[in-house]
């Protein structure tokens, strides 16, 4: 259940809070409060770790002391029931229930999804800092959801849909592609070209976003995508991370370690061309990479008709 509370004895709410508040502050019940799976950009990544550390063990002090959160945390009624989801404020939530408090004060708004995540994204933003890559993977993942695609398939939409503009094709409106286009605009993402490069992020290892989140260079990690599931792909990552290597010299790591690679037979070859040729892979990219890719299959056979025509003469 929810009481009043004077709003004069609390702080006032920070900015990104403030902005939605009616100048009504309710105590809240903490168990009333539902946190929302993939809403908040704050530890997208390395998950509750995100909230563990000196930083929350201070937060913690400072509620203690005042026997309540010292801005109150945002949040929207749970429809048909009397629940609510938090919108801002995990951090201090999750301190509060640590410290065991009961309830919290709280500003309650009806916001809709879209300006629920644009109102956890900015007010992470201006509070303690929140790593680039965290909001990076959320972008992604709200885009995904809302698209109902697999996180794993996003960058292949994003592709198609970037690839369309720059062919000044018009996309069908209700089109995959075209809400993507859309959703991006309402949940205020970077654009489609930027979200493009930023998506090849999601192939990193979880060792490797860390080490980004700790930071090193989002180029430097990024090089490694380049060794696949080569055996050195780990201790690469580790001196990158000691010694702090840049985009330019991971590159050249990768490229020296590659070349120390034997070349595979022809059966290794065979299998690898089969597989990247999967239809599944195939249908991710856009018409113009499957052009290109028909292209070099078209001349790459020719170059074995050739062979064979030699070979029988």
């Amino acid at each position: 259940m929810t009481s009043r509370v004077k709003v004069g004895s609390v702080i006032n709410l920070g900015s990104a809070v403030e902005r939605y508040q009616d100048s009504n502050v309710n105590a809240v019940e903490v168990d009333q409060i539902l946190i929302v799976e993939g809403h908040n950009p704050r530890g997208h990544v390395t998950g509750t770790q995100a909230f563990e550390g000196p930083e929350f063990d201070a937060l913690k002090a400072s509620i203690a002391s005042l026997g309540d959160v010292f801005q109150p945390v945002l949040l929207r009624p749970k429809a048909n029931s009397n629940m609510y989801e938090l919108v801002a404020g995990e951090r201090r939530l999750r301190a509060a229930r640590a410290l065991g408090l009961h309830k919290i004060s709280a500003v309650v708004r009806k916001l809709s999804d879209d300006e629920m995540y644009r109102l956890a994204r900015e007010e992470n933003l201006l509070r303690s800092e929140v790593s680039r890559l965290d909001l990076i993977f959320s972008g992604l993942d709200q885009l995904a959801r809302r698209l109902s695609v697999p996180l794993s398939g996003i960058r292949s939409v994003l592709i198609r849909a970037r690839d369309a503009g720059a062919l000044g094709k018009t996309l069908l409106p209700d089109s995959t592609e075209a809400l993507a286009l859309e959703y991006i605009e309402r949940l205020q993402l970077p654009a489609v070209s930027t979200l493009v490069r930023l998506a090849r992020m999601l192939e990193l290892t979880p060792d490797e976003r860390q080490a980004i989140r700790n930071g090193l260079a989002e180029g430097a990690a990024l090089a490694l995508l380049d060794l696949g599931d080569h055996p050195q792909r780990p201790a690469l990552l580790q001196r990158a991370i000691s010694e702090g290597w840049s985009a330019a010299r991971a590159k050249a790591e990768v490229k020296a370690l590659i070349r120390t690679v034997p070349a595979p037979g022809i059966a290794e070859v065979l299998a690898q061309t089969r597989a990247l040729c999967a239809a599944s892979r195939v249908r991710r990219l856009s018409d113009a990479q499957q052009a290109e890719v028909t292209q070099i299959l078209t001349q790459a056979m020719n170059q074995i008709r050739a062979i064979e025509e030699r070979s029988d003469n």
